[in-house]
C-alpha cells in the first residue's frame, strides 16, 4: 500500500475517534421526572464511562455542578457494599434530592453541592447502573482501583475544568476500603507523574477499614450497649477468641468466623412480635423491631420510593443510563461475591502513607454497630503516623451548630476524628446539617457556617471572632459630652452565632451611639474612686489591726493573712492566676476502657465467658490506644504476616459493610 493510502486511513481513524468521542454536552440532563430542572440552582451531567473495553465494563456517574463560583472544589461520593450503588447517597443522603412518595422531588437544603461540584459514582463495574460482561466483574482492590482512576482520567478529559479543581474522594461504610486503596494508586501515580491529580483529602464515615480492630469493637459495643447476654454472649466469646486466631494469620478484608460475632449479636435481639420475628437494626441501635432476618437491610425506610424512582422510564432516559438492561438495584450480591477470593490485604496499611501527604477525615455516628464508632477509635490509638502513635497532644473539642452540641472534633497531624451525636451508619441521612458543616470544615469553606446557622469547634473560633472586631487606641475614646448627635445609626453587635447566658445579658452595658459602652469612656473616674475607697479601706484595717494588739496582745485577722504569706517556703508568696483549674483532657472521655484490645475490664477472672485476654503492657497510655504495639507475645505484631485466603461474607444481598 502507498504511503499516502496509509496516511490516508490514519487521518480517517482519528477523525471517527474525534467524532466518537465523549462530549459533556452528551451527558448533560435537561429533564427529570418530578422536579423542574430549569428551575434548579445548578447544571447536572450523568451517563456512562466505559473503564474496561475488553468487556465492555462501564462505570454509571451521576454529577451536580458546583453553585458557588469559588474557590472551585470536587468531591466524588462512594456508597460500599461491596456492591451497593452511590445513588443511596443522591437521594438518601448528601445528594441534591429526597423522593417523595408520589415519586416527586424536593430538593435538600444540606446537599453538598453549594460549597463543590458533586460526582456520585456506582461501581465497581456492575453495581448501580454500572454494568460490564458476566466474566469481567473485579475480583481484587487492585483492579477496582485500576478501574477508578481510569475512570477519573476519562472524566476529566470530558470535563477539563474538573483538573485544576481540588479533589476529595468520600464515602461511607466499605468505602473506607475502597477509598485508602484509591488515594494510595492516585498518590503513587503523583510521584511519577508530577502531580497528576490535584487530590487534597479524603473523608470516610463509619468506615470498614481495619478488620483486626472492627472485629474486635463488635464485641466491645455490644457489651458497652448491653446487646449480648447469656447463650448469645458465651457463643460470641467464643467467636471472638476463634476470631483473633484468625486474624493472627489472615489479612482479608473479611473472616467468615468473625462475623458470626455480629450474627450473635442479631440473634440474641430476635423476639416475637405478631405473626413475625423482629430483630435490631444493624445501622442504628435505637431501632430494635426491624423484620427478621433484614435486620435494617431495608433501612432507611424510603429506600422504597427510591427504587421506585430510579426505575422510571423518565429518569433512565433523562440520565443516558439506558446502556443498563437490568434496572437499578440498591446492592449487588454478583458484585459482592466476586471479590470472595480477593487477597488484598485490608486498606489500614495506607492510611500512615496517605496522612504524610494528605488530611484525611474520619467520623461516626455514634449509633452505628456494623461499623461502630469503638473500631475507628481502636484503630486510630494503635496506629502510627507522621511520627507519633495515636492522638498525642490532641484535645477533643465540643462541636456545636446554632448554639447545640453536634458532636466532638480530634484532629493532629493531618488527621480528623469526629463524634457525631446521634449518628447511625448513614450519617449523612439522620444528620444531613452537620456533616454538611463538616465537610464544608474540611474543604475549608463555608466561613462556619451552615444553612444560616453558625457552627463553631471549642472556644477558638468564637475568640477569632471576637477579636475580628476593630480595636480603637484609648486617645481615640471620646467622653460621653463630647459625643456628637449624627445622622448614622450605628449599633454594636455579638459576633454570629453567639449567644448570651442570663447573667452575660444582665451585665450587658448600654451603648451610646458610636457603639461605645459609658462605662468604658468613664473608666478614668470609676478607677480614682476605687483607688481611694481602697486606700481608705486598707488604712482602717491597718490601724485597728495595731491597736488591738496594742490592747490585748491577740493577733488581728490581717496580722494572720500577713504572717502567712511571709512564713510562705522561701519568702514567696503564692500566685493565684484566672484559670487554675482541672487541666483533665477531654480525651479521656473517648479513651477506651478496656486496657488493652484483647481485655475487657467488664468481666472479672471467674466469668466463664471472659474472653481470653492478651497481656497489658505498661505504657503510658494514648487517646484510643488499646494496646501496644511493642508486645511481642500478643497484641498486633502476631498480625504483621498475614496470609490471605479465599473468604467473604456476605449479608443481606450484598450490603455488608
Amino acid at each position: 500500500m502507498k504511503i499516502w493510502k496509509r496516511g490516508l486511513i490514519g487521518l480517517l481513524i482519528v477523525a471517527l475517534q474525534s467524532c466518537s468521542a465523549q462530549k459533556a454536552e452528551d451527558f448533560k440532563i435537561s429533564k427529570l421526572p418530578g422536579v423542574d430542572v430549569s428551575k434548579l440552582a445548578f447544571d447536572q451531567y450523568a451517563g456512562h464511562i466505559e473503564v474496561s473495553p475488553e468487556t465492555d465494563g462501564n462505570l454509571f456517574f451521576w454529577m451536580l455542578e458546583q453553585v458557588q463560583p469559588t474557590p472551585k472544589k470536587l468531591i466524588i461520593w462512594l456508597n460500599g457494599g461491596p456492591g451497593c450503588s452511590s445513588m443511596d447517597g443522591m437521594f438518601l443522603e448528601n445528594g441534591a434530592y429526597r423522593v417523595n412518595p408520589d415519586l416527586s422531588l424536593t430538593i435538600n437544603s444540606a446537599g453538598w453541592q453549594d460549597h463543590a461540584t458533586v460526582v456520585f459514582l456506582d461501581q465497581p463495574v456492575g453495581t448501580g447502573f454500572s454494568f460490564v460482561n458476566g466474566d469481567g466483574l473485579m475480583h481484587s482492590m487492585t483492579e477496582v482501583a485500576e478501574h477508578f482512576t481510569t475512570f477519573v482520567d476519562k472524566l476529566m478529559d470530558i470535563f477539563p475544568d474538573l483538573k485544576e479543581q481540588d479533589l476529595y474522594l468520600a464515602g461511607e461504610s466499605f468505602a473506607g476500603s475502597y477509598i485508602p486503596y484509591f488515594a494510595h494508586r492516585m498518590i503513587s501515580i503523583n510521584r511519577e507523574q508530577e502531580n497528576k491529580y490535584n487530590l487534597k483529602g479524603v473523608a470516610v464515615g463509619n468506615g470498614w477499614i481495619s478488620p483486626r480492630h472492627q472485629y474486635e469493637a463488635y464485641f466491645d459495643f455490644a457489651v458497652k450497649h448491653n446487646l449480648l447476654e447469656g447463650k448469645f454472649l458465651d457463643d460470641a466469646s467464643k467467636h471472638l477468641n476463634d476470631c483473633r486466631k484468625n486474624l493472627s494469620v489472615d489479612t482479608r478484608i473479611h473472616i467468615d468466623v468473625c462475623e458470626d460475632i455480629l450474627g450473635d449479636i442479631l440473634d440474641n435481639s430476635k423476639h416475637p412480635e405478631g405473626m413475625k420475628t423482629v430483630c435490631i437494626n444493624t445501622y442504628d441501635i435505637r431501632l430494635r423491631n426491624e423484620t427478621s432476618p433484614a435486620c435494617g437491610a431495608e433501612w432507611p425506610y424510603e429506600l422504597t420510593d427510591v427504587k421506585e424512582y430510579l426505575r422510571l422510564p423518565e429518569l433512565i432516559s433523562g440520565t443516558h443510563s439506558e446502556k443498563q438492561a437490568l434496572g437499578w438495584k440498591e446492592c449487588s450480591s454478583t458484585v459482592s461475591a466476586a471479590l470472595r477470593k480477593d487477597t488484598s490485604a485490608s486498606a489500614e496499611q495506607f492510611l500512615p502513607e496517605i496522612l504524610e501527604d494528605i488530611k484525611v477525615l474520619l467520623f461516626s455516628g455514634e449509633y452505628d454497630l456494623i461499623c461502630n464508632h469503638l473500631g475507628t477509635e481502636y484503630m486510630i490509638g494503635n496506629m502510627t503516623w507522621n511520627g507519633e502513635r495515636g492522638f498525642k497532644d490532641a484535645v477533643q473539642q465540643d462541636w456545636t451548630i446554632d448554639g447545640k452540641l453536634v458532636g466532638f472534633y480530634t484532629e493532629e497531624r493531618n488527621l480528623s476524628y469526629v463524634l457525631i451525636k446521634d449518628g447511625s451508619h448513614m450519617v449523612p441521612y439522620d444528620k444531613p446539617t452537620e456533616t454538611l458543616d463538616m465537610i464544608n470544615r474540611f474543604m475549608g469553606v463555608g466561613d462556619n457556617k451552615v444553612n444560616g446557622m453558625s457552627s463553631h469547634i471549642g472556644n477558638q473560633e468564637q475568640e477569632e471572632e471576637e477579636n475580628d472586631e476593630p480595636v480603637q487606641e484609648n486617645e481615640e475614646l471620646e467622653s460621653p459630652m463630647d459625643n456628637n448627635d449624627d445622622d448614622d445609626d450605628t449599633s454594636s453587635t455579638l459576633p454570629s452565632g453567639s449567644t448570651l447566658d442570663n447573667n452575660t445579658s444582665e451585665q450587658t452595658e448600654e451603648m451610646d451611639d458610636d457603639g461605645l459602652g459609658v462605662s468604658t469612656k468613664s473608666a478614668g473616674s470609676y478607677g480614682a474612686l476605687v483607688i481611694l475607697v481602697t486606700f481608705i479601706v486598707v488604712g482602717g484595717c491597718w490601724y485597728r489591726a495595731k491597736t488591738r494588739t496594742q490592747h490585748d496582745g491577740k493577733p488581728s485577722i490581717w496580722q494572720r493573712i500577713i504572717h502567712y504569706f511571709d512564713q510562705r517556703p522561701n519568702g514567696k508568696k503564692t500566685k493565684l492566676r484566672l484559670g487554675d483549674q482541672d487541666e483533665t483532657n477531654e480525651l479521656d472521655e473517648l479513651v477506651i476502657e478496656e486496657p488493652t484490645l484483647f481485655a475487657a475490664e467488664t468481666y472479672s477472672d471467674s466469668d466463664d465467658h471472659k474472653p481470653e485476654p492478651s497481656k497489658p503492657k505498661q505504657s503510658s497510655p494514648t487517646a484510643f490506644a488499646i494496646a501496644d504495639e511493642d508486645d511481642s507475645d500478643d497484641g498486633f505484631d502476631d498480625f504483621a504476616d498475614w496470609d490471605e485466603q479465599d473468604a467473604l461474607t456476605t449479608n443481606k444481598d450484598g450490603k455488608d459493610h
